[in-house]
């Protein structure tokens, strides 16, 4: 988690609908923005962040265990929301 500045943002709003890009800026601007954004790996060490892209979700879809509540939207398949993710290097 990132580290936020008593009063920059409403942390309890954050703990029940997750992150917005906009939450992101506020956090990302009290960083130095040289600071390298990386990310843990599967199995440990970490991975850099090469961008974002954005992808249409269904919302609260997956209840199996070891899945996300999320999933990529299928073609021609309405999606809830347009999202965010993380670019990883591929190896």
């Amino acid at each position: 988690m990132l580290d936020v500045p008593e009063g920059r943002l409403d942390t309890k709003a954050l703990h029940r609908t997750g992150l917005t890009v906009g939450d992101m800026i506020a956090m990302l601007e009290t960083f130095d923005p040289s600071a390298p954004v990386l990310l843990a790996g599967e199995y440990g060490g970490l991975e850099e962040v090469l961008g974002l892209r954005k992808i249409p979700v269904k919302l609260n879809v997956n209840e199996a265990e070891g899945f996300g509540p999320h999933e990529i939207a299928q073609l021609g398949q309405r999606p809830d929301a347009t999202a965010v993710t993380l670019r990883i290097a591929q190896r």
